[in-house]
């Protein structure tokens, strides 16, 4: 295996990672907006941090595009990458439930998608 690669189960369960801490970062910013939002990545994808697409259901188009621009941001910023043209079967990819997180556990990760993101906007 390339050292690129992911095994599925390592991969799924960092890619739910990442996605529950962009969707807490997400909610937080834009906490104004009733929205949905999941990746779908296509099936050859799923032993690599590539994602086909990100995607924001339920506000209007302008609020839905600024939510997906800020959530794509975020979630390249956790070193994921987004490749569109693969193909295939599409598979969707859900955050875990932040229902029952603590105030602590959503501090945590909206630092960390900040820091992700700060560390980004740094030149090296």
């Amino acid at each position: 295996m390339n050292q690129n690669e992911l095994n599925p189960g390592e991969r799924i369960d960092l890619l739910r990672d990442d996605l529950t801490d962009v969707a807490i970062w997400l909610k937080y910013r834009h906490s104004d907006e009733n929205f949905v939002f999941v990746v779908d990545y296509f099936h050859h994808q799923k032993y690599s941090k590539e994602i086909a697409y990100v995607v924001i259901l339920g506000p209007e188009k302008e609020r839905r595009r600024a939510i997906r621009a800020a959530a794509t941001l975020a979630i390249e910023a956790l070193g994921w990458r987004i490749v569109p043209g693969g193909g295939g079967d599409v598979i969707d990819a859900q955050p875990d439930s932040t229902r029952d997180l603590s105030a602590h556990e959503r501090l945590q990760a909206i630092g960390r998608v900040q820091n992700a993101l700060d560390q980004t906007k740094r030149p090296n």
